[in-house]
């Protein structure tokens, strides 16, 4: 697997992980990769990726790692869906958004966290309801610009086959966007995002500017001792990714949050 490979020279930016939620499924192995594959020595940054931030604030072997390097920045999805029948396992809006405070005092800079609000969905289920998650942008924009956060990533769900078939299983529908419905809703997200000085950010939004879930540029900018890392084009990505180079050490290992929509979950509900 791609976390065998050995790191062999220049401070490189670590990704844990887009593939799956590695510091709430598995903090243990987390820190051991770091500990065996990832030696503070050779990183530049590392940069988190979670929708249950418990372990970094409490799990003891996982916090000890984290402090030995010199920069984390942390991805923390919070979609307004934790604990529904959609995100059974991850934390419930108001738990997620209770920690941000402590979270920001860990990384030591607000500019390290950004929240994914991350995906926007429109389902129904088979009795006619319909499930929805805009509405909760409006709160949890207003809390977390209260705690100085400025950047949030934003993208709507995209439907895979697996993604599909499983939603079947659910006897659920996703509805169909027609652009003029998605432009209003990406102008009220702005709005409300622009009310609370945050910046939006579409992660692979088609129409808006390329964004950078990884910016090297930005990871140099914060990095407490001036370090740079590479701000080259990180390949292999989506043509609308902007992202900078980052060795990434997950896999798509069932995640323990089973979301319904998730394209990266290989789990069978």
């Amino acid at each position: 697997m791609l976390y065998d490979k050995m790191i062999t020279n220049g401070l490189k930016v670590i990704s844990a992980s887009r593939r799956t939620d590695m510091v709430a499924g598995d903090p243990v192995m987390l820190a051991t990769l770091l500990r065996e594959k990832c030696p503070p020595e050779n990183v530049h940054s590392l940069v988190l990726w979670t929708k249950n931030a418990y372990s970094v604030l409490r799990h003891t072997v996982l916090r000890e790692q984290l402090k030995k390097y010199d920069q984390v920045y942390l991805h923390y999805s919070i979609t307004g869906l934790g604990g529904s029948f959609l995100e059974p396992k991850v934390p419930d809006t108001r738990t997620a958004l209770s920690h941000i405070p402590e979270l920001v005092k860990i990384l030591k800079n607000p500019s390290r966290l950004r929240i994914r609000f991350d995906p926007v969905v429109h389902f129904k289920q088979s009795d006619g309801t319909i499930i929805e998650n805009l509405k909760y942008f409006e709160h949890i924009a207003s809390v977390i610009g209260k705690n100085n956060i400025r950047d949030v990533s934003v993208s709507w769900v995209q439907i895979y086959g697996k993604v599909n078939k499983r939603l079947n299983q659910y006897h659920i529908t996703p509805l169909s966007v027609p652009h003029e419905q998605w432009q209003e809703e990406a102008n009220w997200l702005k709005k409300v995002a622009d009310l609370n000085n945050i910046t939006l950010h579409g992660c692979c939004v088609p129409g808006w500017p390329r964004s950078r879930c990884i910016d090297g540029d930005l990871l140099n900018a914060l990095h407490p001792k001036g370090y740079v890392a590479s701000t080259k084009r990180a390949k292999g990505q989506r043509p609308g990714c902007g992202c900078t180079e980052s060795w990434d050490i997950g896999w798509y290992h069932a995640c323990p949050h089973g979301c319904i929509y998730c394209y990266a979950n290989p789990q069978k509900y």
